[in-house]
């Protein structure tokens, strides 16, 4: 027969941006300074069912679209799935940063906190959803960055990726100088810092919404 039906729902998280990502003091400074995540969230069957969570995440350069087809595979197989494009990749605000704790792993955080307000997600205790997260590359770097600031995280699959990121780019004191220079080019690429509600394709065989709101708030289903 065909494939179970997914439902994508699009939304932005709003995530704080310490440090230096816009100038000035004061409420409106802070505001500016906010990164807007660009997410979307996976499911398949009934709304009521409880079931557990996976995040993925992108390599360096790609973006949450890069994950569409297995989040969709991965949602027909029981799991709930947000996929998320990191700070500074895809349609998402902020400066692009790598093993950085303060932001793209803190972001992960909240990722999680989110997951753990929504009623399709497993919780093993209250705020605490069941939830693995996997990547490749510098996914699969923040993956194990965020596992190992959050216990709530259950599972890791990371893939193709680096436990040094000083040793993979000196492996035995040789310089990689292309991979650098990808790295430092792509991160010190300007991006958009104000981007209003864009609605992508819904998927074939299912809904799509949008949704905007803090990382608590749940959206548009």
């Amino acid at each position: 027969g065909e494939p179970a039906a997914v439902h994508r729902a699009d939304r932005y998280l709003t995530m704080p941006a310490p440090g230096g990502d816009a100038d000035g003091d004061g409420e409106g400074a802070a505001a500016r300074r906010n990164v807007r995540i660009d997410t979307s969230f996976y499911t398949s069957g009934p709304a009521s069912e409880r079931r557990p969570a996976v995040l993925l995440g992108h390599g360096f350069g790609g973006s949450k679209r890069d994950l569409h087809e297995q989040a969709e595979g991965l949602a027909r197989d029981g799991y709930a799935v947000l996929t998320w494009s990191a700070r500074g990749f895809g349609k998402s605000t902020g400066r692009i940063g790598l093993n950085d704790k303060e932001n793209e792993v803190a972001d992960v955080r909240r990722l999680v906190d989110w997951l753990a307000t929504r009623p399709e997600v497993r919780l093993d205790a209250d705020g605490d959803p069941r939830v693995g997260i996997a990547g490749a590359s510098y996914g699969g770097a923040i993956s194990l960055l965020a596992a190992g600031h959050d216990q709530r995280i259950d599972a890791i699959a990371a893939q193709n990726t680096y436990w040094d990121l000083s040793e993979a780019l000196f492996p035995d004191g040789v310089f990689k100088k292309l991979w650098s220079g990808i790295f430092f080019t792509t991160g010190s690429t300007p991006v958009p810092t104000d981007m209003g509600p864009s609605p992508e394709d819904a998927p074939d065989g299912g809904g799509a919404g949008q949704g905007t709101g803090g990382a608590g708030d749940t959206g548009a289903t």
